[in-house]
């Protein structure tokens, strides 16, 4: 089977969210982030730091957040807008900053929106180590959500979570070698769940914790290790509300490798303790 990780590995790349306070999420990404505003155009306020970056635009605008990814080059690009084409999506191109020009823009069936692209190359920065990994949402459709993108975008299942009926409740997608990319959980509404950042090793994960603690932002889950995909992780949240996950030691996962079935309980969700589970 033709996926991603076989032939267009892409990896998350950066977001643009919308702010009613944009400035003041600018302010929060720069001290506590050590991003860097490198320039503002249409699409907000452009913001980039070591392997991570983040657009702010407006809550007045009439654009919408998005969620980028970045694969190798055109021709990987050009394969991927080949395929969703085939698959009947609804396919536009974008001008991102942070990407090269011909950017591809689709939206999934509950209308979140996505683009793929070819990454311009990043100034040097400096900063503690945390590459933006992967970004996941609550979804009322969740089977269709995840066979498009599976089928028509070309991601790979990982694991899935089910209840005690069988019912698929979470699914975790990979784009490249890497446990994942995305990943969608069964929720009462449709919204962003949190977006995450890898580092290198637990003793970043403690010295993320030690920032955050110093700078009075408490963790509202973890620290702890989740069942699929091993990792160590705690999250915390920015001035808008929205949830950081921190991590280390994701799994890496062969391309042909079978999905792997976990329960729906705390402990698949922390092996450590109390899980924050999604309703």
């Amino acid at each position: 089977m033709t996926t991603l990780q076989k032939t267009s590995p892409a990896r998350f790349h950066h977001i643009r969210v919308l702010s009613d306070q944009p400035e003041r999420l600018v302010a929060f990404y720069e001290r506590m982030l050590d991003l860097r505003v490198v320039g503002r155009d249409a699409s907000g306020i452009v913001m980039t730091g070591p392997a991570r970056g983040i657009i702010v635009g407006n809550a007045g605008s009439d654009d919408a957040p998005y969620y980028a990814y970045a694969v190798r080059d055109r021709a990987a690009l050009d394969r991927l807008a080949q395929r969703l084409g085939a698959h009947a999506v609804d396919v536009s191109t974008l001008d991102d900053p942070l990407f090269e020009a011909g950017a591809v823009r689709f939206a999934d069936p509950q209308g979140r929106r996505f683009v793929f692209g070819v990454a311009k190359a990043a100034p040097g920065l400096e900063g503690a180590p945390a590459r933006l990994q992967h970004t996941v949402f609550q979804s009322t459709d969740l089977e269709n959500v995840v066979r498009f993108f599976v089928d028509a975008v070309g991601f790979t299942l990982s694991d899935e979570v089910v209840d005690d009926d069988g019912r698929l409740m979470v699914a975790f997608l990979r784009s490249d070698d890497e446990h994942h990319t995305l990943a969608f959980f069964r929720g009462s509404r449709d919204e962003w769940d949190h977006h995450c950042y890898e580092t290198n090793e637990w003793n970043d994960i403690r010295d993320w914790g030690d920032r955050f603690a110093q700078a009075e932002i408490p963790i509202f889950f973890g620290p702890g290790r989740h069942g699929p995909g091993n990792n160590l992780f705690f999250m915390v949240t920015d001035p808008d509300g929205n949830r950081l996950e921190f991590s280390a030691e994701l799994e890496r996962v062969d391309a042909d490798k079978a999905p792997g079935v976990w329960p729906q309980s705390e402990r698949t969700l922390n092996s450590w303790g109390r899980a924050w589970i999604r309703t």
